[in-house]
């Protein structure tokens, strides 16, 4: 069961770190943590909280786009080019097929965010911020939003072509960074239609804001170790939905 998931995903980690597409989002990452050490000096007093703020939107922003982009072709590459026939004529599964991806692009995420906090805990320590718990559990947040967004992807890149897949992952980051405020203009409006849907939406699309905490290392705000546990298991949850949903909807596909 572990063997064919391993190797999948240990080839699917080399294709993807060979991909140039993905030195192209390291160079991206790269140039914002860059950036914000120049718009850090646009403060003297704030300059150290500046860069560090920023060099964590960066890494983000890489982290989700990688996972978005990768994600979104993961499923639909193998089917165009036939290739999914050859893998599952072997004694593989399509559920260790999904799994196996999954896991692959999981590890491409890490390595990359492990090199670009490197980078960035260089910086943030040259500019005397202190590097403690609250860098990792930013980090940390960093890494189980991308794995929530690369579920999704891989969900709508089981039946959806990649330009679609891409515009409805997407399109789900941006509502699942606004949950909170749709549950405020819920509580607020009079519009029964509106609270319908928004009650609909807070319910089926994850809060990506849960995961925010980057003003923690930036402003030394300790985040309490339930917090980071409730969070976990949150994120472990829909992880483990998206990825059974998407085991589901390819078991009906015929690739013939």
């Amino acid at each position: 069961m572990i063997r064919p998931v391993w190797i999948i995903a240990k080839n699917t980690y080399r294709e993807i770190i060979r991909d140039r597409v993905l030195y192209g989002i390291v160079v991206f990452a790269l140039l914002l943590i860059g950036m914000s050490v120049a718009l850090g000096e646009l403060s003297f007093t704030e300059q150290a909280r500046i860069s560090a703020n920023f060099g964590f939107t960066g890494i983000q922003l890489s982290a989700c786009i990688l996972a978005v982009f990768a994600g979104s072709s993961l499923v639909s590459k193998e089917i165009e080019k036939q290739t999914i026939l050859t893998l599952l004529a072997r004694p593989i599964t399509r559920a260790q097929f999904l799994v196996g991806k999954f896991t692959g692009l999981s590890l491409v995420i890490l390595t990359i965010m492990a090199g670009l906090a490197a980078v960035l805990a260089v910086l943030v320590a040259a500019l005397d911020l202190p590097i403690n718990g609250a860098f990792a559990v930013a980090l940390y947040g960093i890494v189980l939003e991308a794995l929530i967004l690369l579920g999704l992807a891989l969900l709508f890149g089981s039946f959806a072509r990649p330009m679609m897949t891409v515009t409805f992952t997407a399109a789900l980051f941006l509502i699942g960074h606004w949950v909170g405020t749709l549950r405020f203009f819920t509580e607020k409006s009079e519009s029964g239609v509106f609270k319908v849907i928004a009650s609909f939406l807070t319910r089926v699309v994850p809060d990506l804001e849960r995961f925010n905490w980057r003003t923690a290392p930036v402003y030394q705000i300790p985040v309490p170790a339930h917090e980071v546990l409730a969070t976990t298991v949150y994120a472990a949850g829909w992880i483990v939905c998206l990825v059974a949903a998407t085991v589901l909807v390819f078991r009906k596909r015929d690739f013939v």
